[in-house]
């Protein structure tokens, strides 16, 4: 059992050791940057970011008898907007590899 969990935790760090990059023959890194930025400013205009109130914690100091209150908050439309963003650079003949970083 002990075995199991060692390798279930090696496997769960590797997998954000995966990084990717996109790949068109005959482009350089410079056309893919321009290409990832036109894919993403039309996915922003696709759909525009919906910030939403996520979490909020509040302090007390009663030393100095303040109160202090932050808000986390999340875009609930960024994992669609990364799909419009690869599907855009897949329809206009990018594919992404896996570089192993």
């Amino acid at each position: 059992m002990k075995h199991i969990f060692v390798l279930l935790l090696a496997s769960l760090s590797l997998t954000g050791c995966t990084s990717y990059q996109w790949v068109k023959p005959g482009a350089d890194l410079h056309q893919e940057d321009i290409a990832e930025t036109q894919c993403k400013a039309q996915a922003l205009r696709d759909l525009p970011p919906n910030t939403e109130i996520t979490g909020k914690y509040t302090s007390f100091s009663k030393k100095y008898n303040t109160k202090n209150t932050s808000y986390s908050s999340s875009d609930t439309n960024a994992s669609q907007r990364r799909i419009l963003v690869k599907d855009c650079m897949y329809r206009n003949g990018w594919t992404q590899v896996e570089t192993g970083n």
